[in-house]
């Protein structure tokens, strides 16, 4: 009875362990895309801007 008592909690352990690096894992992809997106942003304002700026420079 012992080995199944400590298996059970064993297993119990275990699904919380992988629950909650499966929690963490997500969060910090999650943050990590809203960075990357954030980035992804202003780097084509910045590029859009330029371009207009380049265009307004070249009209004859």
């Amino acid at each position: 009875m012992k080995s199944k008592s400590n298996s059970s909690k064993e297993n119990v352990f275990n699904v919380i362990l992988f629950a909650s690096i499966g929690f963490f894992l997500g969060l910090v992809s999650y943050f990590l895309l809203k960075i990357f997106s954030i980035i992804l942003t202003v780097s084509i304002v910045v590029a859009v801007a330029a371009w207009s700026k380049k265009n307004k420079n070249n009209t004859y």
